[in-house]
Formats: structure tokens, sequence, C-alpha cells
């Protein structure tokens, strides 16, 4: 015959009277009579056929058998409870591991405040970021390789699921020292003189640029051409000239001694995160966007 199953109540039970080694403690501990208490050890004790106590100069004291099986239900009852926490913890994503990718304009800086922010509130365990050039971020997101991507770059797929973080204007960004640096915002006519650190015609920023000049009715003549804001970003603090670069990839670039002037008449650049409608987003992505959204907002980028 198959040896009956122990129930949890009665395992509980026979945990408190062992702690507390009183029925009287253990009766108020669990909020019952000490008379059905009494019942449900006897039950217990019935079910494996060993008595657990002994009443000894009025006192319960437990056999042997009981301490041997209290020292398997601690062991079981710790291995549950990390249990719990474990499953609490995947549910969180405490115990995740959260991979995403960025283009640079938003890796720079807009995406490391956010991702500090999902770290301080224990979002993931964690964290895996690729960089990632416009070209990839279809593929990237298409065949898993990553949750979402925050970039400037539009992605047109009916696959991809895109929201807006945030818009921006361009900016011209210079050396602290540079005779444009004191002026609130500039025009491309300000800067048709100056070496003009820029992107190639056909990349996000290449196109926004274009577009803002010929609102002016004029062309950007471009000195020195890099593929990255860093590049751009690192050839300015060098002195070889000026970039002109949208707001996000220049934000806090006064710590790098370089000055932000806001271009006159220009496009507007939206932040997205894109995700992958095959697969449901995480919620570390949507805890992400939040924060991208909100350090954005802060920044005064709405």
């Amino acid at each position: 015959m198959a040896t009956p199953k122990l129930k949890e109540r009665h395992l509980e039970i026979f945990r408190i009277v062992m702690a507390t080694q009183s029925l009287t403690a253990a009766a108020r501990h669990l909020g019952v009579s000490q008379p059905s208490l009494s019942v449900a050890i006897k039950r217990f004790e019935d079910q494996l056929g060993v008595a657990l106590f002994a009443r000894i100069s009025g006192r319960m004291v437990p056999t042997e058998e009981a301490r041997l099986i209290l020292a398997e239900v601690e062991r079981v009852h710790q291995q549950s409870e990390m249990l719990s926490n474990l499953v609490y913890s995947i549910a969180r994503g405490q115990a995740t591991t959260f991979r995403f990718g960025a283009t640079p304009s938003i890796g720079m800086r807009l995406l490391p405040k956010a991702v500090r922010q999902l770290q301080l509130k224990g979002t993931a365990g964690t964290y895996y970021c690729d960089s990632l050039p416009q070209r990839d971020v279809r593929d990237y997101l298409l065949f898993g390789q990553g949750s979402c991507v925050a970039t400037i770059a539009e992605v047109e797929d009916p696959l991809i699921d895109t929201v807006k973080i945030a818009e921006t204007n361009l900016v011209c960004v210079v050396p602290a020292g540079h005779a444009l640096a004191s002026r609130p915002s500039v025009t491309p006519a300000d800067i048709m003189d100056e070496t003009l650190i820029s992107f190639a015609p056909a990349t996000t920023h290449g196109l926004h640029i274009d577009e803002t000049f010929r609102r002016w009715g004029t062309m950007r003549q471009t000195s020195v051409f890099v593929h990255f804001v860093e590049a751009a970003l690192s050839f300015v603090s060098e002195g070889i000239g000026i970039t002109i670069l949208d707001a996000f990839s220049a934000m806090d670039c006064r710590s790098s001694g370089l000055v932000a002037i806001p271009i006159e008449n220009s496009v507007t650049v939206s932040a997205y995160v894109h995700s992958c409608l095959l697969r449901p987003r995480p919620l570390a992505a949507d805890k992400l966007i939040a924060e991208l959204r909100a350090i954005a907002a802060d920044a005064g980028m709405c």
C-alpha cells in the first residue's frame, strides 16, 4: 500500500511545536486552540507510526525521531524559501539578463543614464548592451539577439514595433573656447567657414543635417567624414573642427570641454525604442522606455 502523503499543515504545526516546545505557545502562534493542536500532533504521529514527543516533568521533550525529522523538514523548508525567492526574482527581472542594443546617438549619454536607474532599481541581474550600426538594427531584432534597440533611426518593417521616446533638434558642437561658444544659437550661414566634421549623406545624421541646410537654401561642405558620433566629438575635442549632431548625442558635452549650440530652424530628431512583434517585450524593456522618457523630459526633450 502506498505511503500517504504528508500534509503541509502537519509539517507546519510540527515545526512550530518543535521551535516552542510548548503546546500553549505553539497554539498561540498558530492562532488555534490547544486541544485542536494536540489532536493534530496525535494524527501526525499516527500517520508516521512513531512518537514525536514525550511528557517529562510536565515538559514536551522531542524524541530522537522528531529531531531527525526536523532536520530534514528545515532543509526542505529552506530550499522552498530559496525557490520562492528565485521565482519572484525572475518575475521581477532581477535574476535575468537584459540584452538590448543601441546606436551611438542614444548610446552615448541618454541610454547610460537610463541603465543606471534600472540598475539602482534592480530591474535585471545582468545587463548586456550591444552597440549597433543602423543597418544591423532590423536583423538584430528579428533574429532575437536582443529584446529591443534604442536609436534615432526609423525602422520600416511590419514585424517591428516602435515606441517614440522623445524628440529634439540638431546642435552645433564646438570647443568651449571657440568664437561661437557664447552664441545662443547659430544658422548654417554662421558655420560655413568652419571645418565641418560630419557624416555621409545617406546616414541618419547626414539626412537630418542636409534637410536643415536645405531649409536655409544652402548645402553643407564637409571637411572630415566620420561614421560615429563618438569620433565626431573626439575630433572636435582635438580642435580639428566643429560638428553637427542631434542633442541626444551632445548631452552633457560641457563635461568634455565642449559646447552644444542650438541650430535655428533645425529638423526634429526623434528617439525610438524598437522591438520585434514576434516575441513578447520583456518587462525590463518597458522599464527602459520609461526611464529614457523621464531622463529626456528632465533634459527638456519631449
